[in-house]
């Protein structure tokens, strides 16, 4: 009787013990499975980034903008009582696209890191082009287009033929490339996805604040997205390779081939 007496409470006890451990524990897990989930999301947003780039002379703009169109469906949430439509979804993407998908917005970036600055030095020629503005110097032939002046010539790397243009390898910065692998489009994007799950969103930004990674430019990246808007932020990145469809073009200075936003 006496055993039975010492034994009484003890199941209490061991649930305590185990609601201790056991709930923060599922709690982690439903936050890895979001994370899971908005990284597989970045992973098909990035490439369509790097499409939208190889569409637009991989100016990095574009590429933003359709970066937060891709990770649409883990900012997108349908208001108590409403039914989700294609109509609100496409609305809710837009609107986003226009907030998020500026320069100067920290949830995201989209980086080029091939072609660099030094391969468009290499490669890039003024190119010829047209003009349908007749009033500056006539049209040739009474037509609606002329050749651009010469000083109004947009610099980029040649994209038109490259299987019949030579495959010769040059040295740039200690590499050898060619035209056809500067035409390659390789993006780095970075995305500060928030943690929802209460406790452990605060628990991982305290952990890494004391570990010293908040150093690193994508987590100063995701400080700036808390100091804005609240809310505890986790930097994912993924990468994408596309191949070229336009040429690309100097973001900021097309009449020369330095300085481009775009590459660095």
């Amino acid at each position: 009787m006496m055993g039975r007496r010492a034994q009484r409470g003890q199941a209490l006890a061991e649930m305590l013990i185990t609601f201790a451990w056991g709930v923060p524990l599922l709690l982690a897990i439903l936050q890895l499975g979001l994370m899971y989930r908005a990284k597989a999301t970045l992973n098909d947003a990035s490439f369509r980034a790097a499409r939208a780039g190889a569409l637009h002379h991989a100016f990095t703009r574009d590429m933003k903008q359709e970066l937060v169109r891709g990770m649409l469906p883990t900012l997108y949430a349908v208001p108590p009582g409403e039914s989700p439509n294609l109509a609100s979804y496409t609305a809710r993407r837009e609107a986003l696209s226009r907030i998020y998908g500026v320069d100067a917005h920290p949830i995201a970036k989209v980086e080029v890191i091939s072609p660099t600055a030094a391969d468009f030095r290499k490669f890039s020629r003024s190119a010829w082009r047209l003009t349908g503005d007749c009033r500056r110097r006539g049209c040739p032939n009474g037509g609606d287009y002329r050749e651009v002046d010469a000083d109004a010539r947009y610099y980029e790397i040649p994209n038109d033929n490259l299987s019949q243009r030579p495959a010769i390898q040059v040295d740039v910065n200690g590499r050898k490339i060619n035209v056809q692998d500067a035409n390659l489009l390789k993006v780095r994007t970075v995305w500060c996805q928030e943690m929802k799950v209460p406790g452990i969103n605060k628990l991982v930004w305290e952990a890494v604040n004391l570990s010293g990674l908040i150093n690193s430019a994508d987590w100063r990246r995701c400080s700036l997205m808390r100091a804005a808007e609240g809310g505890y932020y986790f930097p994912l990145s993924s990468h994408a390779v596309v191949r070229m469809q336009t040429p690309v073009r100097c973001e900021g200075n097309l009449l020369r081939n330095t300085n481009c936003k775009n590459l660095r």
